[in-house]
């Protein structure tokens, strides 16, 4: 597969067995995730999952980290993101990163029963070619 081929949007659910996920914790660690992938594209967009706060509560929009939707990215573009996931989780043994497509397919990419760089790849190419994702 081309490098430059554009690949459907997807959503990185960032998920962890010892902190609550919307805890300050956890939306802390997730947004050092982002800046760091955002600091590392040059194309395509990374961005936190926002929405409408609930009637009486004080805050209109809600910023969640633990679901960032990525969109735009080529093939060499989601590599970088994908190194970047990796050294992310390794410090974080308890934390899981999963992809999830639009058709609902996930992929979990993260800690020792995480998909390799090349079986997610591979995935991907297989998916787009029979227009999958």
């Amino acid at each position: 597969m081309e490098k430059d081929v554009k690949i459907p949007p997807f959503q990185l659910l960032l998920e962890s067995e010892e902190a609550d996920e919307l805890s300050e914790y956890w939306q802390k660690q997730c947004c050092t995730l982002y800046n760091a992938i955002n600091r590392n594209i040059m194309e395509g967009s990374v961005e936190p999952l926002t929405c409408e706060a609930g009637k009486g509560e004080r805050a209109g929009i809600i910023t969640t980290f633990s679901v960032l939707l990525a969109s735009g990215l080529s093939m060499k573009t989601f590599e970088q993101v994908f190194d970047i996931i990796k050294v992310w989780s390794e410090n974080r043994q308890k934390a899981k990163v999963v992809m999830k497509f639009p058709n609902g397919n996930l992929i979990e990419i993260s800690g020792v029963t995480g998909f390799t760089k090349s079986e997610v790849l591979s995935l991907f190419e297989k998916s787009l070619q029979r227009n999958e994702v």
